[in-house]
């Protein structure tokens, strides 16, 4: 049966490669992008490798919260329903902290921050599906994370690494706490997390200017990175298989459930985290 699945960062990468997997095989997919020729290209390109004309994009900057609200009133406007919601966006910043107009840092903004705010937008079209599904992308690099204080937003010590290995932590975080939440609501909606694997095509390859540890660390990673049909294999997975079906709050890496690293992860802990979210978007109301 067709499904109608979101995936945001989908121009390139795993998420465009998991989106021409999903419409070769007849499902309706929604790409996103916040640039508007690599947009049209990869709609076109998959459009054309498939045959599937029941393929959308979205244009939307995600390091803007005005943008990722208005995105999300499009897609309410726009459907009726999704079965997946599959939060793939993400980046690896240089070694200044950048941060949105209000203060969030931003590979936090991309990776936890856009993800909380898309559950909680699309969750009546995620509830409209038979099971409603959340994916979110984090990493095994979640193990190196720092989280000490919880500083969500590094203000106090700040490097490219820490932020991209704290915001891959906080994604699972995210996950176990919005679970529990859906859980005590009643709803049927999932949510987990995954590790997509080392991507060979993308390592390296994000234009941002990385420090020498990181680069060497690169280079040695890269023997051991895969393809992105193996890439894509656990993001297809808690996409649509049944046995998924009714699991949530996990982490999953190589298909299977993976042993998580959460860094003295507890309710208290989770709750932080939501509320930290939820104070940033009162911030960007007020303003």
């Amino acid at each position: 049966m067709s499904k109608t699945i979101l995936i945001t960062g989908s121009t390139d990468g795993i998420g465009k490669h998991l989106a021409l997997k999903l419409a070769s095989e007849g499902h309706e997919v929604i790409l996103h992008g916040r640039n508007s020729e690599k947009l049209r290209v990869a709609l076109s390109d998959i459009q054309l490798k498939t045959g599937n004309k029941n393929i959308h994009g979205y244009l939307a900057d995600f390091s803007k919260l005005a943008d990722v609200y208005r995105f999300s009133e499009e897609i309410r406007r726009d459907f009726d329903k999704i079965d997946v919601l599959f939060n793939n966006a993400g980046a690896y910043f240089g070694d200044a902290r950048v941060a949105t107009a209000e203060n969030i840092e931003m590979t936090f903004m991309l990776s936890v921050q856009v993800p909380y705010i898309l559950t909680t937008e699309l969750l009546p079209l995620l509830e409209q599906a038979e099971a409603g599904r959340v994916v979110h992308t984090s990493s095994f690099m979640h193990h190196f994370a720092q989280s000490k204080g919880l500083d969500f937003g590094l203000e106090k010590s700040y490097s490219a690494a820490m932020a991209y290995n704290n915001a891959k932590l906080y994604t699972i975080w995210l996950a176990i706490a919005q679970a529990e939440a859906l859980e005590k609501q009643g709803s049927s909606v999932t949510v987990n997390a995954y590790h997509p694997g080392l991507i060979a095509t993308n390592l390296g390859n994000d234009g941002v200017k990385r420090n020498l540890k990181s680069r060497i660390l690169t280079s040695l990673m890269k023997p051991f990175s895969k393809d992105l049909d193996q890439g894509i294999e656990t993001g297809y997975y808690l996409t649509l298989s049944p046995e998924v079906a009714t699991v949530s709050g996990r982490y999953f890496s190589e298909k299977k459930v993976a042993k998580v690293s959460l860094k003295g992860y507890d309710r208290d802990r989770g709750q932080a985290l939501l509320n930290y979210c939820r104070e940033k978007l009162t911030l960007f109301e007020e303003n």
